[in-house]
C-alpha cells in the first residue's frame, strides 16, 4: 500500500494527508499490524540494534508477537502510526484496539497535535513525536543510515506551508485555530 486510503484519513482529520501518510511510510510501511520491540539499553550491546521490528500479516499474529514481548517485560509500539505501550494508559487504549487503524491514527493526532501545539513547528512535534522531546528527534542516529528521524519523514525545512485546523475548547465557546504545517516531500496519498 502505498498511501492510506482516503476514509481513514478522516481518523486523523486535523493532521494534514501528507503528514499522516509520511509518518506512517516509516513508523510501519502502513502495516496496520506491525510490531516495534523496544530494546533496554542495558541489552543493547556496543552495536545493538534499539528496536527489533515485526511485521504480523494478521491482527492474531500481532497479538501473539505482542504476549511475547510483554512477557520479556519490555517496551513496544504498535500499528500504523506506532504508537508506544507506555501510552496506552494515557489515551485509554490497548495493544489489541490499536491494532485498529483509525482507532491507531486517533490516538497518534492527539500526540502529534499536542506536541505541535507546545513545540509550535512540524519539526519540533516530529521530534516530539518520535523521542517524546522536541530535540533527540532532530539527532542522527547510526542505527538508521546517520539519518535523523525528522529527516526519515522527509522535513527538510524548505517545503511550502500547509495549513489545518484543530478545534480548542475556549470556555463555554469554542474556536477554530489555523496552525501552519510544512509540506513534507515524499509520495503524495493522492
Amino acid at each position: 500500500m502505498a498511501s492510506l486510503f482516503p476514509a481513514l484519513l478522516l481518523c486523523a482529520a486535523s493532521v494534514h494527508p501528507d503528514t499522516i501518510n509520511d509518518i506512517a511510510r516509516v513508523e510501519s510501511g502502513f502495516n496496520p499490524y506491525a510490531v516495534a520491540e523496544i530494546i533496554p539499553e542495558r541489552e543493547r550491546g556496543s552495536y545493538g540494534k534499539s528496536v527489533i521490528s515485526h511485521m504480523p500479516k494478521s491482527k492474531e499474529e500481532a497479538l501473539t508477537v505482542i504476549r511475547e514481548i510483554e512477557n520479556r517485560k519490555r517496551r513496544y509500539s504498535v500499528g500504523l502510526m506506532q504508537i508506544t505501550s507506555s501510552n496506552f494508559s494515557f489515551y485509554s487504549t490497548s495493544a489489541e484496539k490499536l491494532l485498529d487503524s483509525c482507532e491507531n491514527l486517533s490516538v497518534f493526532e492527539k500526540i502529534i497535535v499536542d506536541c505541535y501545539k507546545r513545540g509550535r513547528s512540524l519539526e519540533n512535534a516530529l521530534s516530539c513525536y518520535y523521542t517524546g522531546n522536541f530535540s533527540n528527534g532532530k539527532r542522527k542516529e547510526k542505527e538508521f543510515n546517520n539519518t535523523s528521524y525528522v529527516e526519515r519523514i522527509g522535513y527538510t525545512g524548505n517545503e511550502k506551508n500547509m495549513l489545518y485546523q484543530v478545534q480548542e475548547a475556549t470556555g463555554e465557546n469554542s474556536e477554530k485555530i489555523v496552525h501552519t504545517m510544512r509540506q513534507l516531500s515524499g509520495p503524495k496519498p493522492f
